[in-house]
């Protein structure tokens, strides 16, 4: 087992390392900073001493270098805009962004859970079929064009909630709404048909012939192990909350890092794009290292 969890690990290491690098030269193509932190009227003079202050003057791998440096010790470096540490504005940003995605997963599990439980137990019935059309329709459409229809009907139409801000339950709703959506779609879609395949499975053929009934083996043994499969699913989707959060932020003016990441792409502010998706990949390769490491504990054949 302590084999298992040490290769997972130098795994996700060597994910990161590689996610590193190509982040860091990917931020470098999109264009010069230097362009958009001086004035039309400046000078080359200028140009070459903010790239100095900057250390954009120096070749890249001496800039890697440095960078890996001071990762290596907590620091994502400064913000070429805002001449603070990245690690303070990310820390500024964090309490929003952990707010919509914590609301979106709750929102995922007392939706996702009973109607993909539901479909199953009963299929063919008609919420059944009005479950499938909502959970392929959930995974068809894109989380900001869902966030466009939301704000059209309930804040522009029916003028119920905001179409934007932050602070308060009203300003939480329609994100969460629409972040948790196509989450909520692929949790139905997966626990269902999860769900089926256990309760055609032989063992529970046994149970119902010794007469247990059907919400027992439901329950008891089928939920059981149809979890196991929904369980890697659960990891992505907890890290694809938290990450996948930058258009919805944009679209309902949301202060998160997701917004954060989109105000550095436009300013070529490359420590704060670097930090922010290097914060993303962390959330998101941590989650399923420890979907793999708790699929060893359940399972014992993988150990």
């Amino acid at each position: 087992m302590f084999r298992a969890v040490l290769i997972r690990t130098g795994h996700a290491l060597l994910s990161m390392l590689a996610l590193l690098i190509i982040v860091f030269g990917l931020v470098r193509l999109t264009g010069d900073p230097v362009r958009y932190l001086l004035p039309v009227a400046r000078t080359p003079a200028q140009e070459q001493h903010l790239r100095e202050y900057l250390g954009l003057d120096k070749p890249l791998i001496v800039q890697f270098g440095t960078y890996v440096g001071n990762l290596a010790t907590g620091d994502l470096g400064q913000s070429f805009r805002m001449r603070m540490p990245v690690t303070e504005m990310i820390a500024q940003r964090l309490p929003a962004t952990i707010t919509m995605g914590a609301a979106a997963i709750l929102l995922t599990i007392l939706i996702g859970l009973p109607v993909g439980i539901y479909s199953a137990f009963w299929r063919g019935g008609i919420l059944d079929r009005i479950g499938r059309f909502l959970a392929a329709f959930g995974q068809s459409v894109p989380n900001f064009w869902m966030g466009y229809v939301l704000i059209l009907i309930f804040a522009v139409q029916l003028k119920w909630l905001p179409s934007g801000g932050y602070g308060t339950l009203g300003h939480l709703l329609l994100p969460a709404i629409t972040l948790s959506f196509h989450s909520t779609a692929g949790l139905v879609r997966l626990l269902r048909s999860s769900v089926i395949e256990v309760l055609n499975s032989d063992y529970i053929k046994f149970h119902r012939m010794k007469g247990l009934s059907e919400h027992v083996i439901l329950w008891k043994y089928a939920l059981r192990n149809a979890g196991l499969t929904a369980l890697s699913f659960a990891g992505m989707v907890v890290a694809a909350l938290f990450t996948g959060s930058v258009l919805v932020e944009t679209v309902f003016v949301w202060p998160g890092v997701g917004r954060l990441m989109i105000e550095g792409i436009q300013w070529r502010d490359f420590n704060v794009v670097q930090g922010v998706i290097l914060l993303f990949s962390a959330a998101y390769i941590c989650a399923n290292l420890l979907v793999d490491l708790l699929y060893i504990v359940l399972n014992p054949r993988l150990r």
